[in-house]
C-alpha cells in the first residue's frame, strides 16, 4: 500500500486537548415540545425498523445500529469477531454512515489488509484494488492508531473529535479491556461504558465496543451475555449485546475428515460455520441467532450456505 493514504488518527497528529476538556454544559431540564419533531416523525414511522443495516439480509428486519446507542460485541478469543465487525463496517460506511475504527491490538495496516480482501473477494488482491479501495473509503473510514492500553480520557477526546470534525456515525473501539486496568476493575468498567453511552446519546453516534467473554471449559458451548470478562453492569449499560460464535467442532469433524482423504458429507458441510447471536436488542423485539459460513479467500462471513463471497462496495 506504498504511496496510498487513508485517513489515519493518531495521538500525535491531532491536538485533542480541546476535546478532552468537558463539554459546556447543557441544559437538561426542556420543554416537551422541544421533542416534538422527534415524536411526530416516529408516528410517521409506527414499526419501521431504522438504523444501518449488517451485511446479511436476514438481519435486515431484526438488528439494526441507530445513532446514539452502543452495541458490545463478544466473543471468546479467536472466535473472529473483530473481523466480522470489520466487515460489518465496511458496509455501514457503503451506506454512507462514516466510520472510524480504532483497534489496540492491531497495527493500522493489518486491518487494511483484511478489509482488502474482504472487498477484493479473495486472497490475491491486486494494487489496482488497492488503490480503489483507497479511493472508496476517502470520507467513508478512518482508522485510529494507537496500540497498547489507552486512558480513558483519550478515548473520550477521539470520539468527540470524530463526531465533531469528521462528521463520523460509527466508531470502534477494540477493545474494552485496553482501556481499563485489569478484568477485576469493576468500577472502572461500569465508568468506562457508562462514559461511552453518554457520549453516544449527546454525539448522535454508534458505538461499537468488542469484549472478551470467558472461555470455559467447553468452547463449543455458545456463551451468553453473563459470561463476558468482568463486571456484569457492562452487558446491563448498553443498548446492544451480540455474540459471535465459530463453530469449532464442525471444523474439527472437517479436519479429521481431510486427514483422512474423507469426502466432506453434506450434513457436515451445511452446518453454519459461525454464528451471530443477538442477546440483547432494548430497543427492538427480537432476540435470536444468525446462521453464517465462512469464506477464508476473502475472510468474509456470508449468509448463505453456498458460501459465495458478495461484492461490498461496487469495486
Amino acid at each position: 500500500m506504498n504511496g496510498v493514504v487513508i485517513p489515519i488518527i493518531t495521538p500525535d497528529s491531532f491536538d485533542f486537548r480541546a476535546y478532552m476538556a468537558e463539554s459546556e454544559p447543557k441544559a437538561k431540564v426542556l420543554g416537551a415540545d422541544t421533542w416534538r419533531n422527534a415524536l411526530i416523525e416516529s408516528v410517521r414511522s409506527g414499526d419501521k425498523i431504522t438504523g444501518a443495516r449488517l451485511p446479511w439480509p436476514s438481519t435486515y428486519d431484526n438488528l439494526r445500529f441507530r445513532s446514539g446507542e452502543v452495541t458490545l460485541w463478544q466473543g471468546i478469543n479467536g472466535h473472529g469477531k473483530s473481523q466480522l465487525l470489520g466487515q460489518a463496517c465496511i458496509g455501514f460506511a457503503n451506506q454512507g454512515e462514516p466510520v472510524c475504527l480504532a483497534s489496540f491490538e492491531m497495527k493500522p495496516v493489518s486491518t487494511l489488509k483484511r478489509m482488502l480482501r474482504q472487498v477484493a473477494m479473495n486472497d490475491r488482491p491486486t494494487e489496482k484494488v488497492v488503490n480503489s479501495l483507497m479511493d472508496w473509503a476517502k470520507g467513508r473510514f478512518w482508522l485510529y492508531d494507537q496500540l497498547g492500553t489507552v486512558k480513558p480520557e483519550m478515548i473520550y477526546a477521539v470520539i468527540r473529535y470524530c463526531a465533531d470534525k469528521l462528521k463520523i456515525k460509527h466508531i470502534v473501539i477494540d477493545s474494552l479491556m485496553k482501556c481499563v486496568r485489569g478484568e477485576d476493575d469493576y468500577n472502572g468498567q461500569k465508568d468506562f461504558v457508562d462514559m461511552l453511552t453518554g457520549l453516544a446519546r449527546d454525539l448522535e453516534v454508534h458505538i461499537h465496543l468488542v469484549h472478551h467473554v470467558r472461555k470455559g471449559e467447553n468452547e463449543e458451548k455458545v456463551p451468553g451475555k453473563f459470561d463476558s470478562k468482568g463486571s456484569g453492569a457492562i452487558a446491563d449499560q448498553v443498548d446492544q449485546v451480540l455474540t459471535v460464535w465459530r463453530n469449532k467442532k464442525k471444523e474439527r469433524a472437517i479436519e479429521v475428515m481431510l486427514r483422512q482423504q474423507m469426502q466432506i458429507d453434506d450434513e457436515t458441510r451445511k452446518k453454519p460455520d459461525a454464528l451471530l447471536i443477538c442477546d440483547k436488542n432494548r430497543h427492538g423485539e427480537w432476540e435470536g441467532s444468525t446462521a453464517l459460513w465462512y469464506h477464508p479467500q476473502s475472510l468474509q462471513y456470508i449468509g448463505d450456505k453456498r458460501c459465495v463471497p458478495t461484492n461490498m462496495v461496487g469495486l
